[in-house]
């Protein structure tokens, strides 16, 4: 498509109010005087991804657990917008459901992942925060932040997940951010047991710096000692790669 056609591709999508907001943050922060890379996940991880992988891939699967929203926060946007599909996990029922409206093409859970039946979900007035973890929920009311409902939600290990909507599908990412209960969710997946020819390709796990920190959290660890390779540790995650595919 030429220059002058997405010129005005882009001056027809300001009829929609909803685009005047990111618009007019966009022009704030660059000045649209040179091109540049958008980032919709919180810390970068979208775009340390993107580098890491064949670009060029045009299909591939995601599972995204703690997805949060299609586009806020999201580290799977831009591998949708290349023509991936996946299934996105969320315990927020109203955020499950603008994936729903969003990602049709993809496989929408709202629930928990880990081994109890059901969870209490503390949904605070930032979604993004939400947890099922008591030590995390009591950090962010100890930062400030503000309860908006407790809900219960039910559980369900990643295992049941790969077993009944992935079968015969290698997942090429597999995120999890879910505010302290990482690494739950991981052993939920029983890798130990699971063909290592199906492991995910790419793992994305929560972590918080300094760099020891980072390393030294459960989930990391437990990835690394399976024989995961550390490639990329960021401000708010780190990954890692599959034993067989270094």
């Amino acid at each position: 498509m030429n220059r002058p056609v997405r010129f005005l591709l882009a001056l027809l999508s300001l009829r929609r109010r909803r685009t005047w907001g990111p618009f007019t943050e966009t022009y704030e922060r660059s000045g649209f005087d040179h091109a540049f890379e958008i980032s919709w996940s919180q810390g970068g991880e979208d775009l340390a991804l993107l580098h890491l992988i064949e670009v060029g891939q045009s299909a591939g699967t995601y599972v995204d657990v703690g997805a949060h929203h299609p586009s806020r926060f999201s580290v799977t946007r831009h591998l949708s917008q290349r023509g991936w599909t996946g299934v996105n996990i969320d315990a927020n029922p109203l955020l499950v459901a603008e994936f729903g409206i969003a990602r049709p093409q993809d496989i929408n859970i709202c629930a928990a992942i880990g081994f109890q039946e059901s969870y209490s979900f503390t949904i605070f007035s930032e979604p993004a925060i939400s947890t099922i973890s008591k030590e995390w929920e009591e950090r962010f009311i100890s930062a400030g932040e503000t309860i908006d409902s407790v809900i219960q939600v039910p559980g369900i290990t990643l295992r049941k997940v790969f077993d009944e909507y992935l079968v015969g599908r290698r997942v090429d990412v597999l995120n999890i951010d879910i505010e302290g209960a990482d690494f739950e969710a991981l052993r939920s997946l029983d890798l130990e047991t699971y063909s290592n020819a199906m492991w995910p390709i790419w793992l994305i796990l929560e972590t918080e710096p300094p760099l020891k920190k980072a390393l030294g959290q459960d989930a990391v660890r437990y990835a690394t000692n399976l024989g995961y390779v550390l490639h990329c540790v960021l401000p708010m995650a780190t990954i890692l790669k599959a034993p067989d595919c270094k």
